[in-house]
């Protein structure tokens, strides 16, 4: 058993629904390596299903209403991330791939967001930063940065998939780290986000034709039609995701890093694919807010499970308390998550929270960017499975679902489909409910 701290690699996809692993139950698709590290964990909550909001909160552990509302928009100057707090424990830290963080505000008029360049002070504080602002092109996708040494890097383009490229450059990353000094990277890929797009080897698999829906999805023929298209790149580019998941295990035993290090994947959101009729993410549906969350050792092998229930309400602002806690390293005090590591070995106290906190402050439009999404929404998903959601121009309704199991043997994932029609009823205002559930509730409710 390693006596130092580990090393800790994040694999950040995008738009990736926990239900969409073969290991879960999901017939379309087969994901050996992720299914293998389903062990203490299997879901997680996207607490804001939608790109910028999360991805502040997973920065920063705070609830988005206070970091990062709403898509676009930046976020806040002089905040301290998740790559200060590991850089203050001794660890060298990296992040490769997407960002979406900077905001609109930082884009010269009329520039492609791919060519959008973020300074170094909007880069998180990270020693080494390979990335782009946002890309929704995977075979056209440009990166810039600084690299370990501090040196800038001009906007170049990545010669193949996206995908394909990022996984080499931290590969790079690992063959050039040192025994001596511990690691916190970061590898954020755009896939499976739309447009629905694979490599042939991936995409050869997979036809519409062969697609089975989630029974909750509409009946309506262009739906179905529509669905299954969609589906058919989206499980192409997971098992693409599987596969450079693979190499990232094999160049950490072919380094002897592997017996030093976590690895911990996980998504900003899901992705709805006709289920209640939608598509894409920002609703309260389990498809857009339900995540994988799944923790291996460096070899691949999930984190055994040590206690007798698992994890299922870790939210954005909970992965990083949780992945210090995982180093023995307090979170700082501005981190409004809580540390759930004592849930994957470590021994500190694990939160006795019922429920996980949901909010879409700004769905696109207050921020003028076109948005076919939701008006703006808050809610809570409870740890029995219910979810409570309250939209923003009826604050004396609330949606209520069906209890929503997660966890296999019975594949739940695939299962739990939220089939029957929600009711709209009286419930008391959730602000107050909000705050007796869990102490890390923010007091303003977006």
């Amino acid at each position: 058993m390693p006596t130092k701290q580990p090393n800790i690699i994040w694999i950040l996809s995008d738009q990736h629904r926990a239900q969409a692993l073969s290991g879960v139950g999901d017939p379309n698709l087969k994901t050996p390596t992720l299914d293998r590290m389903i062990g203490a964990s299997c879901s997680a909550i996207g607490g804001s299903p939608v790109c910028s909001p999360f991805r502040g909160s997973l920065l920063t552990s705070i609830y988005p209403h206070q970091c990062i509302p709403g898509h676009d928009a930046p976020l806040p100057q002089n905040v301290p991330t998740i790559a200060h707090a590991f850089k203050e424990s001794g660890y060298h830290t990296a992040y490769f791939g997407k960002w979406h963080v900077d905001g609109a505000i930082h884009r010269t008029p009329n520039t492609r967001p791919a060519h959008h360049f973020v300074a170094p002070e909007r880069r998180g504080g990270f020693d080494c930063w390979i990335g782009y602002e946002n890309n929704n092109a995977q075979y056209d996708c440009y990166v810039h940065g600084h690299d370990a040494s501090g040196t800038e890097i001009d906007h170049y383009k990545l010669p193949t998939y996206e995908t394909d490229d990022l996984t080499d450059l931290l590969i790079y990353h690992l063959k050039n780290q040192t025994p001596d000094q511990p690691f916190f990277a970061v590898l954020a890929v755009q896939p499976p986000h739309s447009p629905y797009v694979a490599p042939e080897t991936f995409t050869q698999r997979h036809s519409p034709n062969n697609i089975q829906l989630r029974p909750n999805v509409s009946l309506v023929d262009r739906i179905q039609q529509q669905s299954k298209k969609d589906l058919a790149g989206y499980y192409a580019m997971i098992e693409n995701l599987d596969h450079n998941t693979q190499r990232i295990f094999n160049t950490l035993k072919t380094t002897h890093l592997a017996d030093n290090t976590q690895v911990i994947y996980f998504s900003d959101h899901g992705d709805m694919h006709g289920s209640q009729g939608r598509i894409l993410k920002c609703a309260p549906w389990e498809e857009s807010i339900r995540i994988p969350f799944l923790i291996s050792n460096g070899h691949g092998q999930a984190l055994p499970q040590t206690q007798p229930t698992t994890p299922n309400l870790i939210n954005h602002v909970d992965i990083g308390p949780t992945t210090l806690g995982l180093c023995g390293i307090d979170a700082p005090h501005t981190f409004q998550g809580a540390d759930y590591s004592g849930y994957f070995g470590s021994n500190r106290p694990i939160p006795q929270a019922d429920s996980a906190y949901l909010q879409i402050v700004d769905p696109g439009y207050i921020c003028g960017f076109a948005s076919d999404r939701e008006r703006p929404w808050r809610g809570v998903v409870t740890q029995d499975g219910w979810k409570y959601a309250i939209l923003k121009a009826n604050p004396g309704s609330c949606i209520t679902s069906a209890k929503t199991p997660t966890k296999p043997p019975t594949s739940p994932l695939m299962a739990a489909s939220e089939t029957s029609a929600n009711t709209c009823k009286t419930f008391s205002p959730i602000g107050s409910h909000a705050q007796t559930t869990h102490s890390n509730y923010p007091t303003l409710l977006g």
